[in-house]
């Protein structure tokens, strides 16, 4: 079997907003081995340039992804799947019917999107912990963000990556095992010491939902390149647009 290469459509961002509801700077990976490309998360209804530029970047369209696997049912992480008509959208079995049990306006939860997944009979499988989803690629259980939220690692990459999803945000959670905004968090702990192991066991790189990949070094935890942020901001009615840049 061929190995995957894997590119980063969207590196998410570790940023949130009281003020404004949330960020939502999600990551979204495309790993291709020439027969398959296989999109981790689907991201935020936003991303739809930035997808259509990231693909087109690599030659490719919507069209030619073949599987689009779902970590979780949250937003910022599921609103697009429908914009892949060939891809098979895998999602958590447990998480699914968890997600269309709550009663709508829960947060985070878009309905609609979890309706159109019940809904379609073709183009939609259900996946469940530690199945081997695709040639190489295995779901891990890692509840805690939601509670049967799924990581994917791949060992037919230059190097083993861990797709965290939210079970690990960013460079602080995966540091000090504490996670924010989680829905249980001594199951977060227990999933990110458990994602943490692996990554120090497989000297791999674990990608997070919310930050560019990590990398456990002597010890610590490193990002693989600096985090930023491209932000405009119209302070007033005569400067114009102002960069408030981050990072």
């Amino acid at each position: 079997m061929n190995a995957y290469t894997a590119h980063p459509l969207v590196e998410g961002f570790p940023g949130k907003s009281s003020s404004h509801g949330a960020f939502g700077w999600s990551s979204m990976w495309l790993l291709d081995d020439g027969e398959r490309r296989v999109l981790v998360d689907a991201g935020q209804p936003a991303y739809i340039p930035l997808i259509h530029e990231g693909l087109a970047k690599l030659g490719l369209t919507p069209d030619d992804v073949t599987d689009v696997l779902l970590t979780h049912m949250h937003w910022d992480h599921v609103a697009n799947f429908t914009m892949f008509a060939n891809a098979t959208t895998w999602v958590g079995e447990k998480e699914l019917a968890w997600a269309a049990d709550q009663p709508a306006g829960t947060k985070f939860i878009p309905d609609l999107h979890v309706q159109e997944l019940l809904r379609r009979t073709n183009g939609v499988e259900r996946m469940s912990a530690g199945q081997e989803i695709l040639p190489g690629i295995h779901a891990i259980a890692s509840p805690g963000h939601t509670p049967h939220h799924l990581a994917f690692f791949t060992e037919r990459t230059a190097q083993g990556m861990i797709f965290a999803g939210d079970s690990v945000k960013n460079i602080h959670e995966l540091a000090t095992l504490r996670a924010d905004s989680s829905m249980d968090d001594e199951q977060s702990v227990a999933t990110i010491d458990r994602l943490r192991s692996l990554l120090t066991d497989t000297s791999g790189v674990l990608l997070p939902g919310h930050d560019v990949g990590l990398t456990v070094v002597d010890c610590e935890v490193q990002r693989v390149r600096p985090q930023h942020a491209v932000i405009g901001y119209f302070a007033d009615a005569t400067g114009g647009e102002q960069d408030r840049s981050i990072g």
